[in-house]
């Protein structure tokens, strides 16, 4: 580490500024996350690692499996959209709200599968968390389940603006929302489908 050459006297403010950009690159640097090892997981299962290994190849594996069985939970709390009787804005509201009810309630879980997993080398093209939900509200909005790339395009501008909601509430707890989670997800498509050309009857 090069020795710092020290300010001369009454250059405090220069000082002040040179902490406040050293503290900048540290916190502004790209951050890697930190998964448990196998051997941690082991400990905290009161087994040898041999024993985690008889299960898993990998960390990635472990961790593969921990974002699975999130995924599944967030599924089994969604409604199938499986009901074409029912009006497309009644359908996708308790999507909405089924979705951002849910990660509010399992922060960790909301955090773990679309804020963390492509940080952990889950990036496949075929594991990307949760996409198998944008096409099924692609198929939604479109009335077809083979619906096209323009489908997929409306319904991940839906999921973003969903992610942005549910997101912020996770991570701004202290501020003072004015509205009901329900409420702004509601809103979010009216919104979209208004954008879209969407009726929603």
């Amino acid at each position: 580490m090069t020795k710092r050459e020290a300010n001369a006297r009454g250059d405090g403010d220069r000082l002040r500024e040179q902490l406040v950009a050293a503290a900048s690159d540290l916190l502004l640097a790209p951050q890697a996350l930190a998964a448990p090892s196998l051997r941690a997981v082991a400990r905290a299962c009161s087994v040898s690692p041999a024993a985690v290994y008889l299960h898993f190849a990998s960390q990635q594996d472990l961790i593969r499996a921990v974002v699975v069985a999130q995924l599944d939970a967030l599924r089994a709390d969604l409604p199938r959209l499986d009901d074409p009787s029912l009006p497309l804005r009644e359908r996708l509201e308790e999507y909405a709200v089924r979705y951002a009810e849910w990660g509010v309630a399992h922060p960790g879980a909301y955090q773990l599968i679309f804020e963390s997993a492509d940080r952990l080398g889950l990036d496949d093209h075929d594991e990307r968390p949760g996409w198998d939900m944008i096409d099924a509200v692609a198929a939604a909005l479109h009335g077809d389940p083979g619906a096209g790339a323009a489908a997929a395009i409306q319904a991940t501008r839906l999921w973003v603006a969903l992610h942005g909601l549910t997101s912020l509430r996770i991570h701004k707890q202290g501020s003072i929302w004015t509205t009901d989670l329900d409420e702004d997800a509601r809103a979010i498509v009216a919104l979209h489908l208004a954008a879209v050309g969407a009726d929603g009857a």
